[in-house]
């Protein structure tokens, strides 16, 4: 390999990353509940004698992590076909209703022309119903609200410039903040459960309903993925995605100067 591409190569490698630029889009939940409880590890929580009902929003996923918890000496049935999750008014299911199916598929010709097949396998669905013995609780992640935030709020985004301390030091980033009668998004948990008896048979049945609004929205570009999903870690009531602009003219810049370089060698080497 001549001097040229010793030299000027590694420059190359480094070009999509130079010309794509990620940004992350920072959302901030906040309970208006006046009967909420803080628990001990900074949690939000709808909270009585029988159940106690949390919400986290830092999965990466999107979905909201629901944090169930049974105080009582007796079971509880939460049945998710009759809770679900609003934004705005929409109705969002904590069941979605689909299954997986795996297993192996064979097609082969008819005689008119046309295919026939088989399948072996099972299909595989997501419970209805979530059982919580006594003194003991249950997570489940639920219901994708990232594409409702980067719709409703996303492309409408006007902040202030600043460094605010968002994860306990400041960072550099765009911001805004919204009271509760203000805030472009209400979001409202309904979490449907029984108490049952030995045989299974609701004793009673109530439904806990918990009330977030979006209270602030912060756009962060000078911060890797792996910095923010650390800081996530301890914040349950921030949620984000993240859009990477710039890549497609950084491979072409990228390969085109693989082209140049190898030209350069070409003619060195003549």
């Amino acid at each position: 390999m001549s001097n040229y591409l010793k030299k000027y190569l590694p420059l190359f490698f480094l070009l999509p990353f130079l010309f794509s630029c990620t940004t992350h889009y920072i959302s901030q939940w906040q309970n208006y509940d006046e009967e909420s409880t803080l628990a001990d590890d900074g949690t939000v929580m709808i909270k009585n004698d029988t159940i106690g009902v949390s919400h986290a929003f830092n999965n990466q996923d999107g979905t909201v992590l629901v944090r169930i918890e049974n105080y009582s000496q007796t079971p509880i049935l939460i049945n998710l076909t009759k809770s679900a999750l609003t934004i705005n008014g929409k109705t969002f299911g904590y069941v979605d209703g689909k299954s997986t199916i795996s297993g192996w598929l064979d097609t082969f010709g008819s005689a008119n022309g046309g295919q026939v097949g088989s399948f072996g396998g099972e299909i595989v669905g997501k419970p209805n119903t979530l059982f919580v013995p006594p003194l003991s609780y249950v997570e489940g992640s639920f219901a994708n609200i990232q594409p409702e935030v980067r719709n409703i709020v996303g492309n409408r985004f006007i902040g202030n410039q600043t460094y605010y301390p968002l994860f306990n030091y400041p960072i550099n980033t765009n911001l805004v903040f919204y009271e509760d009668s203000k805030s472009p998004m209400k979001l409202n948990s309904f979490i449907n459960y029984s108490l049952i008896d030995s045989n299974n048979n609701p004793i009673i049945t109530k439904t806990v309903n918990q009330n977030f609004y979006l209270s602030g929205f912060f756009k962060v570009r000078n911060m890797g993925q792996k910095e923010l999903n650390q800081n996530l870690l301890t914040r349950e009531d921030l949620g984000s995605y993240s859009i990477t602009k710039g890549q497609g003219a950084g491979l072409i810049l990228f390969l085109g100067g693989l082209i140049g370089l190898a030209a350069i060698a070409a003619d060195v080497e003549e």
